[in-house]
């Protein structure tokens, strides 16, 4: 069984990316910072690593080439993306996120998707976050980027069940978590779950808060983060939040 983690030499990504290597997959490992790189080929020296950043011209490309090299990939889990605090709205570092979390993931699902669709199935992932159930203040286009994942892959999932595909569409859905997590994210696509939320219990608080009246959310600016800091860490640089 093949394995490709698109974004997988760090955090999360690198999480997921363990897990399938211990389970015996031969699997391949994409990441943007040399430093990631070169650490994630010593942990890992099973695994087949190179370099791809997703918001970068030919991406998607790329990401065909490494689908078509020999032998079927089974699993492809989308992990790349990119968090910028911005709270003042700068338009270069709103661009740089949607550059990525939007445009190039949706690049590299689309070609992993395509490319199941034609060999007749496979498990197809995503990590989105729990920023993509509203908007936010601090970071506009960090959430509407993940919100426009939430979607497209439903309509993924949509489009291989009208087509009859075997194809598992994955949500996974993390909420200050860190590092961890790799374990549940492993097994939600394996189960060929359509979303996890990790923690679990982030569901319950996803649907509550989806469905708060906007006039309050809009009112909660000045201080959710003071609810939501016992769940926190502080938040890294954005130019380390690259996958």
């Amino acid at each position: 069984m093949k394995a490709l983690i698109i974004g997988g030499t760090s955090g999360l990504g690198r999480a997921l990316a363990a897990e399938f290597l211990a389970a015996g997959w031969e699997t391949s490992v994409t990441g943007v910072r040399d430093a990631a790189l070169k650490d994630f080929s010593a942990a890992f020296p099973a695994a087949r690593v190179s370099k791809l950043d997703l918001s970068a011209p030919g991406a998607r490309a790329a990401v065909e080439a490494l689908l078509a090299g020999p032998g079927r990939t089974d699993a492809v889990a989308v992990c790349a993306g990119l968090y910028i605090d911005n709270p003042d709205n700068d338009w270069a570092a709103e661009e740089k996120v949607i550059a990525l979390n939007a445009a190039g993931c949706a690049a590299a699902l689309n070609a992993a998707y395509l490319y199941f669709k034609k060999q007749g199935g496979g498990r197809l992932a995503c990590l989105s976050s729990i920023g993509g159930i509203r908007g936010n203040a601090r970071c506009p286009a960090y959430n509407a980027t993940k919100a426009f994942l939430f979607n497209y892959l439903e309509g993924l999932r949509q489009n291989a069940a009208l087509a009859g595909a075997d194809i598992s569409v994955t949500n996974i859905i993390p909420a200050y978590i860190g590092d961890g997590g790799g374990k549940k994210m492993f097994a939600a696509i394996m189960k060929k779950r359509r979303s996890v939320y990790i923690p679990g219990y982030w569901r319950l608080l996803a649907a509550a808060y989806r469905n708060l009246p906007d006039l309050l959310h809009e009112k909660m600016a000045a201080w959710h983060y003071v609810l939501l800091k016992p769940f926190m860490r502080k938040a890294p640089r954005w130019k380390d939040q690259i996958k």
